[in-house]
């Protein structure tokens, strides 16, 4: 009986997904704890994303879009320590890092922050000119929603215990997914009224150009004279939000508290019928939680 050889039998190997001790031991020195930290969640949530869009495990880079204050949130860190092992991680080539832009009142506006993470030993994490232009969110419609912004997601934690405040991973890993939306399976979107958009984006004033910055500070203050009911003070507006502003750029988190104090603001014109003077009721409330006399003190020379 003559020899026939059989017929091949095709085996799919199973694909090996990267793993981050694979690119760090390839380092010449090794990381600090907190820059390694740092590295190891945007390699994973990088696999992740690449995974959710059926995208090869191959390549040699992941591109994902998340917000800096999450990504501190849930590794315990301040954003100025993120920042600063973040420099590490780029001058290494492991990350590549921009903030990325998205048009919002007919001005750009920093939506988000834009990651390339290297995947592979000796592969230097860049961003190219099209996922910078690449349009991650619609950001108009994820501040009229509400509820699609970090801060309006970190707002939704104020009101759970202490031990449930905590940003969790399968939060960042549906933002990256899907830039804005921290749920997987997110419900229906609860929309606002315009001056309420202008809150939602307050944190935004900070990362505008200088040389645009009064006229969008100009804008908001309309939208929100307007929106709470005061078209006759719109000087106090604009000076509420100048000095709020530059109180941020000194690191003194203004702008967050201001976007708390308005939303509790909001609350008041709807329950408070016939309130006559918004402006001073936010005097009020600004006192309350002591930043009225952060923004009374005399600038820096």
């Amino acid at each position: 009986m003559p020899y026939t050889i059989p017929p091949t039998v095709a085996v799919r190997l199973p694909s090996l997904v990267p793993v981050p001790h694979t690119v760090l031991a390839d380092l010449k020195q090794p990381l600090q704890a907190t820059a390694q930290a740092i590295y190891q969640t945007l390699h994973g949530l990088a696999i992740h994303t690449a995974q959710g869009r059926g995208h090869t495990l191959q390549a040699s880079q992941v591109v994902i879009h998340q917000a800096v204050e999450l990504l501190s949130l849930h590794l315990g860190i301040s954003r100025p320590t993120f920042y600063k092992h973040l420099a590490t991680l780029q001058r290494l080539g492991l990350v590549d890092a921009r903030g990325h832009t998205s048009s919002y009142g007919g001005l750009a506006r920093k939506d988000g922050t834009l990651f390339a993470v290297s995947l592979k030993p000796g592969h230097r994490a860049r961003l190219r000119y099209d996922d910078l232009k690449h349009q991650w969110r619609d950001l108009s419609s994820d501040i009229a929603s509400g509820t699609r912004t970090a801060w309006a997601f970190l707002q939704s934690l104020q009101s759970k215990k202490s031990k449930e405040r905590l940003v969790r991973l399968e939060n960042l890993q549906a933002w990256a997914l899907n830039p804005g939306l921290t749920d997987k399976n997110p419900g229906k979107s609860d929309c606002k009224g315009s001056a309420q958009e202008y809150v939602y984006s307050l944190d935004l004033l900070s990362d505008t150009h200088p040389r645009r910055r009064a006229e969008s500070v100009n804008q908001y203050a309309q939208a929100l004279a307007a929106g709470y009911g005061d078209h006759t003070n719109i000087n106090f507006w604009r000076w509420v939000l100048w000095r709020s502003l530059e109180a941020d750029h000194r690191g003194e988190g203004a702008l967050w508290q201001l976007q708390n104090a308005l939303t509790r603001l909001a609350a008041d014109v709807q329950e408070w019928a016939g309130l006559k003077r918004p402006g001073a009721l936010l005097i009020h409330r600004l006192k309350e939680c002591g930043l009225w006399d952060q923004l009374r003190q005399p600038l820096p020379k």
